[in-house]
């Protein structure tokens, strides 16, 4: 008889990965390789004013670097991507090169839809109404080759976010969230360049970094897990828990720091595919929080995490053998109990070492009386289709609550 538990798929396509310090010095290579003439490089105004960034980029490049879109923000808005987009098609540009944080690989994506129209405002105001950009049927998406400066894991993916206005900026938390979703918004090529990562200020760095370290919690417990997601988020959880405490230094042991780097990657693999997305239950928790508060993602995940955690083991099982084997924290002997708490505790570990706060009370501009109000929104979101378990909006609340 067959054994249905270990039967699985896995539909995936990656890009080609570039690893290692100075690997920069690729993008070039990367780009012939794949018959790509001309690039436009669309990064944030912060990273295109840092030369210890901007000159490894552009060298790499060479004389395939047309020019730099450097306008995308925090708000990762549909108006930055159109007027990306409208310059590559302008110009008859064959690549856009990201270069930043998830906003920018974001905005890349996005821009790549768009350019994948005749008419590619059409397809912004159409995407405005019906809350995503696709890819068109009969069009081609810009090729997108991506180079992160953070840890978030927004770039080994077929998905992403977009601000629902027109304008190139904006705040995030007034302007109503949608994304781009398809299997040939993958990008290309990565290349993942540790000595660019350590230009990101520590604080951005480290909050990104826990925000990848959850991609990695989550896959493991997700119900699309497959043995080959298990093998790369396990790599990733060990790799990242030794690796993080180097993150916050400000002249970091740079093996300690690859490794960190190395474990988001592995985090991220797998996790975003056509049809199943891994992320769920904190990544959920997280969302609550993303309008009408100035904080990071991960850092709200650092927050929450070990209480959500806590919340999941009470009620179902949650692989919490493979979690604690993969953190290095299981035991023989180990009762479910005890490799629960082992569990949260190492997460709990992480986010320490990271420095992040572990109360919801240090977000500015967080009120108590806010929290029933967060928990509503929380409740309401789609990642919960995905999650191991789905909590009332009141057991939302007093989780809320032990972490303020």
């Amino acid at each position: 008889m067959t054994d249905t538990t270990r039967q699985f798929a896995l539909d995936y396509d990656p890009g080609e990965i570039r690893f290692g310090r100075g690997a920069a010095a690729d993008l070039g290579e990367l780009l012939g390789d794949r018959g790509l003439a001309t690039a436009l490089v669309v990064t944030g105004e912060n990273v295109g004013a840092n030369r210890d960034v901007m000159d490894p980029v552009e060298d790499g490049l060479g004389d395939a670097l047309v020019g730099v879109f450097d306008q995308t923000t925090p708000a990762k808005t549909l108006g930055a991507a159109l007027a990306a987009a409208e310059r590559v098609q302008t110009e008859g540009i064959e690549a856009i090169v990201a270069v930043g944080s998830g906003s920018s690989l974001d905005t890349a994506k996005a821009a790549s839809a768009l350019g994948s129209y005749a008419d590619p405002a059409a397809a912004a105001e159409h995407a405005l109404s019906s809350g995503s950009a696709p890819v068109a049927d009969d069009g081609q998406p810009t090729p997108v080759i991506a180079v992160p400066t953070t840890l978030a894991g927004a770039d080994l993916s077929v998905i992403g976010g977009v601000g629902l206005t027109l304008d190139m900026d904006g705040d995030p938390g007034e302007i109503p969230s949608g994304g781009v979703s398809h299997r040939r918004l993958m990008p290309a090529a990565l290349c993942y360049d540790p000595e660019l990562v350590e230009t990101t200020p520590r604080s951005v760095l480290t909050a990104s970094a826990m925000n990848g370290f959850d991609k990695a919690v989550e896959c493991l417990y997700s119900p699309h897990a497959t043995p080959i997601t298990d093998g790369t988020a396990g790599r990733g959880l060990a790799l990242m828990r030794e690796g993080f405490a180097a993150l916050p230094e400000t002249d970091p042991d740079p093996d300690a720091f690859d490794d960190a780097v190395a474990g988001v990657i592995c985090a991220q693999y797998g996790i975003s595919t056509p049809g199943a997305y891994r992320a769920s239950i904190i990544h959920a928790f997280g969302h609550g929080f993303s309008h009408g508060y100035d904080v990071h993602q991960g850092t709200v995940h650092g927050i929450l995490a070990p209480h959500v955690l806590r919340y999941v083991f009470a009620e179902v099982g949650g692989r919490r053998d493979l979690l604690a084997e993969s953190l290095g924290v299981a035991e023989p002997g180990m009762t479910d109990e005890d490799l629960a708490a082992a569990v949260v505790d190492a997460v709990a570990g992480v986010r320490d070492d990271l420095g992040l706060p572990d109360r919801l009370r240090e977000i500015d501009g967080l009120d108590r009386a806010d929290l029933p109000e967060i928990a509503e929104v929380i409740a309401d979101d789609g990642l919960f289709a995905e999650a191991p378990v789905e909590p009332s909006t009141a057991e939302i609340e007093s989780i809320l609550d032990a972490a303020w």
